[in-house]
């Protein structure tokens, strides 16, 4: 599995502001707000391309769009692996 990227949007959902974790393979993008409570999946527009191309203002206006669908139930772990980092940013 990729690197697990956290950022912090600046926007004040909660005390805590905005907190998205993030990971990015080869087909998908998975991403979980934690201060929102909003998780899911998108595609990735680049598949097979350089993941390293995404960047945290990349993926919160693809999470703005509202282009994303919900995770899988084998994809499961990946939800929770996001979540921990993000509450632990």
């Amino acid at each position: 599995m990729n690197e697990i990227k956290v950022f912090q949007t600046g926007r004040h959902y909660s005390e805590k502001g905005q907190r998205i974790a993030y990971i990015v393979d080869e087909y998908k993008i998975y991403f979980v707000d934690v201060d929102r409570g909003i998780d899911g999946v998108m595609l990735n527009p680049l598949a097979e391309i350089d993941h390293n191309m995404f960047d945290c203002h990349t993926i919160l206006r693809m999470y703005d769009a509202g282009g994303y669908g919900w995770f899988e139930p084998d994809e499961i772990p990946i939800r929770t692996a996001l979540r921990d980092a993000a509450l632990h940013f």
